[in-house]
């Protein structure tokens, strides 16, 4: 019976000490799940003279996963747009452009998207902070002067159409010399019209026809000398809810000949 008894105890330990070390092998295996939450993220924001065009796309999205929509609103103009699926995970909203784009350097976007997982609905809620560049720009990219008949020269870009109305007190200065080639007395009504796109356009001046007024001191440009045209402007940006109209001084450097 001893015997019986210290074997049994024995085998008893014996089974005791796999059951601990399988027990500890299979706490060491396992690993606690990582949740993966899919987020909306911005693509781009662009501009152009459809409107505003905001792109976003899903991230971290795993499984079976379908996205079927949603909506997008503005929070600096109270904008609202529903966003239409574009690919698997990337949709788009678009906005009528507003004058308030002009001077934002960034905006906030806030929405939901909706889709489905697995079947079962599913809604992934956003607040994201997204920048904005509204590029408009003129300038005056040539001149040229002779027989006292000014040809300005001025290359735009503009996702919006832009009407010049006025020119006032055009100056051009012998900068060589630091006297005055002309100066324009007063306004001259214009009526140009800039379409959306990257262009140019020129504006012809005959100083001596002016009704105007002008004081002309030379009728043409030295060779070699340096020149400077001031060309204040007042333009209208035509907008789909509204008109902004705004004073512009354009000016351009350049060496007669050159």
């Amino acid at each position: 019976p001893l015997k019986t008894f210290i074997l049994l105890s024995i085998i008893l330990t014996l089974i005791a000490l796999i059951i601990t070390y399988a027990a500890v092998e299979l706490a060491t295996s396992i690993h606690p799940a990582t949740m993966i939450t899919p987020y909306v993220d911005v693509e781009n924001v662009t501009v152009s003279g459809e409107g505003l065009i905001v792109k976003l796309i899903v991230i971290n999205a795993t499984g079976n996963l379908t996205i079927t929509g949603g909506y997008a609103s503005i929070l600096e103009t109270g904008q609202s747009a529903p966003l239409s699926v574009t690919g698997p995970l990337t949709l788009e909203a678009r906005y009528p452009l507003l004058p308030q784009y002009v001077n934002l350097s960034a905006i906030g976007i806030k929405g939901l998207v909706s889709g489905t997982f697995y079947g079962d609905p599913m809604y992934i809620g956003f607040f994201l902070v997204a920048p904005i560049s509204v590029k408009i720009s003129i300038s005056v990219s040539r001149v040229e002067y002779g027989n006292c008949t000014l040809n300005v020269f001025i290359s735009y870009s503009t996702p919006v159409p832009i009407v010049i109305n006025e020119l006032s007190n055009v100056t051009l200065v012998d900068d060589t010399q630091s006297s005055y080639v002309f100066y324009v007395i007063g306004s001259i009504p214009e009526s140009i019209y800039l379409s959306p796109g990257v262009n140019y356009t020129d504006i012809t001046l005959d100083l001596l026809g002016l009704t105007q007024g002008a004081r002309v001191f030379t009728c043409s440009l030295i060779n070699g000398h340096t020149y400077t045209l001031y060309l204040p402007i007042n333009v209208t940006y035509i907008y789909p809810t509204a008109n902004v109209t705004d004073h512009l001084t354009l000016y351009n450097v350049f060496m007669a000949g050159g």
